[in-house]
Formats: C-alpha cells, sequence, structure tokens
C-alpha cells in the first residue's frame, strides 16, 4: 500500500492545510478546476450526490444547496472534523459525512444519481471505479477531475520521484479504459494544460507540504532539490511549473 492511501497520511497532510499561510501563485491558462465545477452544478439539481474524497466538505456543502441530497466520504478524520463543523456552521439539513474507504462503499447498490471526485481516490484503480459504478442507479452520472501525467513534470524530474512519476501512459486514455471495463459505456474525457507560478521557493514548499505532489516530501531532506528547483525553474514572475489536469464524465 502506498503512504498516500493511508488516513494516517491524510490526517498528517489535513492538519498542515490548517496551519498553512495561503501560498502565492498565480495560474496562467486553464485548469480545468472553474469548468469542472460548473458543469457538476449543473448535473446535480435535485440529484442524490456522493462525493468521494470530500476533505473538509466546502464543495459538497455547495452542491448540497441545489442537490436533493449530499453524502460525503472521506478517509481522513481530521478532514472530516472539519467538513462537519462546516456543516453547522451552513445550517444545511440535506447533508451527510461520513468516515469511509472509496474501496468499500457503505451504501447499497444504486443509491445515488451522481458520484463524483475532484482530485480524489475514485479512479485509481478499476476496483474503485467498479465500487462508484455499482452506487449508481442505471443513467447515473460519474464526474471527476484528476491529475495529469504531466503536472508539476519539471519538479518531479528534479526530485526523482512524483505523484505521477511511476503513472504509465496517457491519463485520460488509460483511466477512459478503466472506466469501460469497469462498466461504464459512455466516457468522455478533457484534458487542461496551464501553468502555476510561485511567487517564492516558500510558496511553493508550503505547497510541497500540503500536497501530495511529492512522495515523503521533507523540506529539510530534499534542500538539495529545492536548491535546484530555485534555479532551474525560476523566471522573471517567479518559479514556474506545469498544471495539468483531466476530467472524466462518465455514464452508467
Amino acid at each position: 500500500m502506498r503512504e498516500e492511501d493511508t488516513s494516517e497520511y491524510w490526517d498528517r497532510k489535513w492538519s498542515l492545510r490548517e496551519q498553512r499561510s495561503q501560498e502565492r501563485v498565480t495560474l496562467e491558462g486553464s485548469d480545468g478546476e472553474t469548468e469542472f465545477d460548473r458543469d457538476l452544478h449543473a448535473q446535480s439539481k435535485r440529484k442524490e450526490v456522493l462525493d468521494t474524497g470530500c476533505g473538509s466538505g466546502e464543495f459538497a456543502l455547495k452542491i448540497a444547496k441545489i442537490a436533493k441530497r449530499v453524502v460525503g466520504i472521506d478517509i481522513s478524520a481530521t478532514a472530516l472534523k472539519l467538513a462537519k463543523e462546516n456543516l453547522r456552521e451552513s445550517k444545511l439539513t440535506n447533508v451527510e459525512f461520513r468516515h469511509a474507504n472509496i474501496r468499500r462503499i457503505p451504501f447499497p447498490e444504486d443509491s445515488f444519481d451522481l458520484v463524483y471526485s475532484r482530485r480524489g481516490p475514485a479512479s485509481e484503480d478499476i476496483h474503485n471505479l467498479s465500487e462508484v459504478h455499482r452506487v449508481l442507479r442505471n443513467g447515473g452520472t460519474f464526474m471527476e477531475i484528476t491529475i495529469g501525467e504531466r503536472d508539476k513534470q519539471n519538479i518531479a524530474m528534479i526530485f526523482g520521484r512524483g505523484q505521477m512519476r511511476q503513472f504509465k501512459g496517457q491519463v485520460s486514455f488509460v483511466k477512459k479504459d478503466w472506466l469501460k471495463k469497469a462498466g461504464f459505456p459512455k466516457v468522455v474525457s478533457r484534458d487542461y494544460l496551464g501553468t502555476e507560478v510561485f511567487r517564492s521557493l516558500s510558496d511553493l514548499v508550503t505547497r510541497l507540504r500540503s500536497a501530495p505532489i511529492i512522495p515523503s516530501f521533507d523540506a529539510r531532506k530534499d534542500k538539495k532539490y529545492l536548491e535546484r528547483v530555485a534555479k532551474e525553474c525560476v523566471t522573471d514572475n517567479g518559479i514556474e511549473t506545469q498544471v495539468h489536469r483531466v476530467v472524466l464524465m462518465a455514464r452508467k
């Protein structure tokens, strides 16, 4: 099992996110997030919706304003504590957050009209996608925005490791194939490429500490790699790195 597949790993990451100051970063081009959120919002109206990897729940609460019902699941107890606090503040009554692993979604077959994942674990493998297919009703929709193979590629090359370094092939092609093998006959995908510009090295370090970009990242132990990043990836505007997102939509 990979470190990033454990609840302990994500509890640490969410604790760091609570403590972190916001990194200074700008996006050039599109990372697909705005388009995905718009399309998901349109698909959610009056639907029963499952958010896999819901994190602290902010997005699930936005969807709940137009959906019939929203359930969020996550393996991180730290994230779910934040989600339940956010739920109490929202005063919404059609939302539930559960501690659960997507490898065994705690709902029977045909429970939801829509399942979505925002950079979550849903398409990590065919097993997870088969679980998604199981809990969807006939005619239901799965939507995901996930990390593409070129994301943070220049930084991963310097470190010699990265969250997408072990992925073989083009994410959009491979995951479309997995979805079809999991039982989805209709699948479409879109790729988005952009550039993130971090104002300084410390802004990049803030991101690397709180996101699974570089496995087992440690600013002290990885100092030599960070020094190379500061030299090789710097421009007049800051430290540049690629953003690659893949949007997937599948019908059951």
